[in-house]
């Protein structure tokens, strides 16, 4: 049987901009395994943490994106553009 540590396990992500404070290098990859399993990222200076999006989620997401750009097709109009850093 392989041993397998109750303790949180952080992993540094080299090159990630922390979403709040927009340190570099300062995020980490939180991944717990009891008492349910969870991940999620947290930033070293300013204490921002954030979860992965749920499945559900991004389907929803991803069908209203796939809708509007339909009905951008059909009526003839275009949707705004957006610049993303």
């Amino acid at each position: 049987m392989r041993y397998q540590s109750n303790r949180p396990k952080r992993q540094f992500l080299a090159g990630v901009r922390c979403p709040k404070c927009q340190a570099l290098d300062a995020v980490v990859q939180v991944t717990i395994v009891t008492p349910e399993p969870d991940e999620y990222i947290e930033c070293t200076q300013c204490d921002h943490s954030e979860r992965r999006p749920e499945a559900d989620e991004i389907s929803a997401k991803n069908h209203l994106e796939d809708q509007l750009a339909a009905d951008a097709m059909t009526t003839g109009t275009s949707g705004t553009v957006k610049f993303k850093p």
